[in-house]
């Protein structure tokens, strides 16, 4: 059925062009060519959002597929589905996307509907991702998150907190968690989320895990960590440990000047030779013009 309404558009298309371009009818070579032009292009030239728009779900067999199919691909498909549809955020939308986030066996699936849960614009998707988060094996409400779907829930939870959906009982949840995951233990990635998590709480409890992380190897974690004391501080200490823990020693309000950009961290802009370089270049283009 689905190859017979493709092969129609296939011709509806042909005809459409043969009345735009005058075709004549005589020409048999021109048809059969123009034919094989826009049958390449229907099939190939399309995305799979768009290919998935060709071949139309309704809402409840979506619901159904993403619970019930036993074969991954297609549970992915619904998932995929629902995240791209204009009823995504429907009750019931919700509760299978939730479903499938905390409980499908493939984590590409589970990524998939956190990424969706992370476009909400209200906080049912935080107890959601915060259960993920907190799974062990064993756990009821969850299957225990790998690093993917790990680190997927983190970037979606500090997503919901930036926009204002994180309440304060489920914040000191999540403080928690953040800290956990910024542990050595912790996969790097994840350490990473973590890191940049925490310069959104103005809790002095981030400051240990913070400032330990500065003495890590690994550049990238420490520069989230120095990137989010500055966040939560206003000040910078070059990524200097020492410094760090002997300043919030002395200071009585780490977070009076939060949100201040220190100058010395603000990006450059062009040097006097970038500037002579760039008006060589324009002077160069003008004259070839």
């Amino acid at each position: 059925m689905a190859q017979q309404e493709k092969l129609a558009k296939i011709r509806r298309a042909i005809t459409h062009l043969k009345v735009a371009v005058c075709l004549p009818a005589n020409r048999p070579f021109l048809s059969m060519l123009l034919t094989c032009i826009v049958a390449t292009s229907l099939t190939t030239g399309c995305s799979e959002s768009t290919k998935r728009k060709w071949k139309y779900r309704s809402p409840e067999e979506n619901y159904r597929n993403a619970l019930e199919a036993e074969h991954a691909d297609v549970r992915r498909d619904a998932v995929v589905r629902i995240a791209e549809s204009k009823y995504a955020d429907s009750d019931t939308a919700f509760q299978v996307l939730d479903a499938a986030a905390r409980t499908d066996p493939q984590t590409q699936i589970r990524c998939i509907a956190i990424r969706a849960l992370a476009c909400y614009d209200d906080d049912r998707p935080i107890s959601t991702l915060l259960a993920i988060l907190k799974a062990t094996k064993g756990d009821q409400r969850a299957l225990p998150a790998n690093e993917d779907v790990r680190w997927e829930a983190a970037l979606a939870l500090i997503m919901l907190e930036e926009k204002g959906f994180l309440a304060n009982g489920d914040r000191d949840t999540a403080l928690t968690i953040y800290i956990q995951m910024v542990e050595p233990d912790q996969a790097r990635r994840v350490r990473i989320a973590g890191t940049a998590a925490l310069g959104a709480f103005q809790n002095r409890k981030v400051f240990a895990p913070l400032i330990s992380t500065l003495r890590d190897r690994d550049f990238a974690i420490a520069d989230c960590a120095e990137r989010s004391l500055i966040k939560l501080t206003g000040v910078t200490h070059d990524y200097n440990a020492d410094v760090w823990a002997k300043w919030l020693t002395d200071t009585d309000d780490p977070f009076a000047n939060a949100g201040h950009i220190p100058e010395i961290t603000r990006p450059a802009g062009p040097s006097w030779w970038d500037k002579q370089v760039r008006a060589w270049r324009r002077g160069l283009k003008l004259s070839n013009e």
